[in-house]
C-alpha cells in the first residue's frame, strides 16, 4: 500500500533536518541561526512554486503561441495560413503542482519569520 505523504508530514520532516543540519554546522539553536538556515530551503521552494504559478497563469502564453508559430514557419521554409496552426497554450502543460512548492515554501518562510521576531523579542 502505497502511503500518501501531505504537506504538512512533509514541511514536518524538512524543519526537524533543518533543525539537524542547524545542529551540527552552528553546534546550538538560537533564533537568529534559524532565520538563517530556514530562509535557504523557504526561498528555493517559494521561486520554483510562484514562477511555476506565474507560467500556469497564463503570462507567457502569447510568447510560446509565437515562438512556435515562428519556428514552424522557418522550419517549413513556407508561408503557412494563421488557421492551420494548433493552439496549445504553455499554461496548459502545467499542472497544479505548483501548489505544493508554494505550500511547503511558505510554512518554511513562516519558521523563518517567527524566529526572526523571536530574535527581536528576546
Amino acid at each position: 500500500m502505497q502511503k500518501e505523504w501531505n504537506i504538512f508530514t512533509i514541511s514536518s520532516i524538512l524543519a526537524i533536518l533543518i533543525f539537524i543540519l542547524e545542529f551540527i554546522l552552528y553546534k546550538e539553536i538560537t533564533f537568529i541561526y534559524t532565520t538563517n538556515i530556514f530562509f535557504y530551503p523557504a526561498s528555493f521552494f517559494l521561486i520554483i512554486g510562484l514562477f511555476s504559478l506565474v507560467i500556469r497563469s497564463g503570462s507567457f502564453d502569447f510568447f510560446y503561441y509565437s515562438f512556435k508559430k515562428a519556428t514552424r514557419r522557418l522550419r517549413k521554409n513556407t508561408l503557412e495560413k494563421d488557421s492551420d496552426i494548433t493552439v496549445s497554450y504553455l499554461s496548459d502543460t502545467f499542472g497544479t503542482h505548483y501548489l505544493f512548492f508554494v505550500k511547503v515554501g511558505s510554512i518554511l518562510m513562516t519558521i523563518s519569520l517567527m524566529a526572526l521576531i523571536g530574535h527581536y523579542l528576546f
